[in-house]
């Protein structure tokens, strides 16, 4: 059996929309676009989500640029559908004998019997094609609404009275799956591919990803949000760390702890060297961490006049608490009367910061400037950044900043500031919330600030786009180049098991260890055995099978220090169990004793 040479990624996004949005999603989209460029490459945006607005949002940033038009979109039911499912019929319409038509800003027809209206609907030019939105009108106990795109029947939505709801998603214009809700609360989901009805979306979705992913992709799975889908798929699988796994004080959420050290896959991915040395000081992650940054496009503007200081951020304050930069501008304006703060951004965070603004009288010299759609721009015609952060998984403004030689200030907190930032050279680094330690550093880089700019070109040289591509393509390779794959029908099927095993995924490897354990069984090769149930033992810390098995087999081999080592270690692990067992077989103590007098 010869290995596949291409590949298939998929990157999971639970939702897109407008108001989804920020350094990891724009992280995200750039890796998939340089994928898409890859030879024998086929990218896949899975969207956890099904429905028009999503397929309309997805068109949207296609034609943007901000997504390569080679990369597929599909719902998680359209990409896991089960060839073996009957599939089912779409919903009933009414008869009708005419229509009538209305037009406006959208247009409206009228479906008629007997010249009483049944139907109607609302037709909208969209990106994505012509979106339908169907209202049958025959039964006045329910509001039933079927959304078409370019004719084909993507969602229905059907509200009762009572408060319930039915959402239907349709495939290829077949009902795949219906979710319904009371006054918004989940009751239930029923998937007619699978024949089951779940009351958790969640256990849903990780049964569809287990029937019907495709095991032949490599999967990436981006933070906390989609890896609870992590375990069920079958495939070759990636995990993305950005920020979202700590709490604003920098700490381990306890959930994203278990998610990350039972992550079953083939790599996990950081952006920085510093978050690499946490993880592996502070999580028993079994799979191996692997540094691959982010890059930017951005590029100084020649010849921008430099004269103000700026802030390029979500208001979002609880994160990035703006408000402390503005206290510490407002106690030291007076010796820099010649720069202004401007602060440039949106979020929830407005109103306080131009509540704080105004309680200082400072309109004059501290501005709110709104979003930017062109931060190089604006990086290119200031003298130099606050970026105040309390956690960032990498911090794409600050790398954008500095390769526009704007120099930046920051906390210094994981991961992005302590990786890009340097201290007295493109930047400075101060404690998180010391008012006064900002205003000072904004005084020695204001009085210094070409000799801050002259060291930010260094600081960025290894966050090219060359390398940036180099080391996903190389990720890529390598995956590939690992791929897992049994051939069943071997003749020497003990040694397609074992060679199996150096590149099956952690998923796998319980189920070939105990097919290579059979073998050697049969074989009677107590060696063979001995080493499955030792690899058995780092797969399953808590089971104490393995150990006394290997306490057995080491014994009947005359391994007899290797004994003594699992006895051991069955005492630590277990306790109870371990003096259960040598009080069945004192023995074992006499052997141990032997070996220790030996030693």
């Amino acid at each position: 059996m010869s290995e596949p040479v291409s590949a298939h990624v998929i990157c999971i996004v639970p939702k897109l929309g407008a108001s989804v949005g920020g350094g990891k999603i724009n992280a995200v989209f750039t890796r998939m676009n340089l994928l898409a460029n890859k030879a024998d490459t086929k990218v896949t945006l899975l969207n956890l989500q099904h429905g028009c607005n999503q397929k309309i949002a997805f068109a949207e940033l296609v034609a943007s640029g901000l997504l390569d038009s080679r990369i597929v979109h599909q719902s998680i039911y359209e990409l896991c559908v089960s060839p073996q499912t009957t599939l089912r019929d779409g919903p009933s319409l009414p008869d009708w004998d005419d229509t009538r038509s209305q037009h406006g800003s959208k247009e409206r027809v009228i479906y008629l019997r007997n010249g009483v209206p049944v139907m109607r609907d609302s037709n909208e030019h969209t990106i994505a094609g012509v979106l339908t939105t169907r209202h049958v009108l025959t039964d006045p106990e329910r509001d039933i609404r079927l959304k078409y795109l370019d004719d084909a029947l993507v969602e229905s939505r059907e509200a009762f009275g009572d408060g319930f709801v039915d959402k239907v998603a349709f495939v290829g214009g077949h009902p795949a799956c219906r979710t319904r809700r009371e006054h918004g609360r989940l009751i239930e989901v029923e998937d007619f591919g699978l024949g089951q009805t779940y009351s958790d979306e969640i256990i849903h979705q990780r049964v569809l990803v287990h029937r019907h992913f495709p095991e032949d992709a490599i999967v990436f799975i981006d933070g906390i949000t989609s890896s609870h889908l992590s375990h069920p798929i079958p495939a070759r699988k990636v995990l993305f760390l950005h920020a979202d796994h700590r709490n604003p004080t920098g700490k381990i959420v306890p959930r994203s702890r278990g998610l990350i050290e039972a992550f079953d896959g083939d790599a996990i991915i950081t952006a920085t060297h510093v978050h690499k040395q946490r993880l592996d000081a502070e999580l028993a992650h079994t799979t191996p961490v692997r540094v691959i940054p982010h890059y930017t496009d951005a590029a100084a503007t020649p010849g921008a006049p430099r004269k103000d200081i700026c802030t390029v951020s979500r208001l979002e304050l609880t994160g990035k608490p703006i408000h402390q930069c503005i206290e510490a501008f407002v106690r030291i304006m007076h010796l820099i009367p010649d720069t202004n703060y401007l602060i440039y951004g949106a979020g929830l965070g407005e109103a306080r910061l131009q509540q704080l603004i105004d309680h200082h009288d400072c309109g004059n010299r501290v501005r709110l400037m709104g979003h930017t759609a062109n931060a190089p721009e604006v990086f290119s015609q200031s003298l130099f950044s606050l970026a105040p952060t309390m956690t960032e998984g990498f911090g794409l403004a600050l790398l954008e900043a500095l390769t526009c030689d704007c120099p930046v200030i920051s906390y210094d907190v994981d991961y992005g500031p302590r990786e890009l930032i340097r201290s007295g050279e493109n930047g400075e680094l101060v404690q998180p919330g010391d008012i006064d330690a900002i205003a000072a550093a904004i005084l020695k880089v204001h009085a210094d600030r070409d000799r801050y700019a002259s060291g930010c070109a260094a600081s960025v040289e290894y966050y090219s786009f060359d390398r940036y591509r180099d080391r996903y393509h190389q990720l890529i390779d390598d995956l590939v180049a690992n791929r897992f794959y049994f051939d069943l029908s071997a003749r020497d099927l003990k040694g397609e098991t074992l060679r199996a095993l150096d590149k099956a995924p952690a998923q796998h490897r319980d189920r070939l260890l105990d097919l290579y354990i059979h073998q050697c069984h049969l074989s009677r090769d107590l060696g063979g055995m001995y080493d499955g149930f030792r690899q058995k033992i780092a797969l399953r810390p808590k089971d104490q099978r393995p150990i006394v098995r290997c306490i057995w087999l080491s014994r009947r081999l005359g391994r007899d220090a290797e004994c003594r080592a699992h006895l051991d270690l069955f005492a630590q692990r277990f306790p109870d169990q371990h003096a259960d067992f040598v009080a069945r077989y004192p023995d074992f103590i006499e052997l141990a004793d032997a070996v220790e007098g030996l030693a």
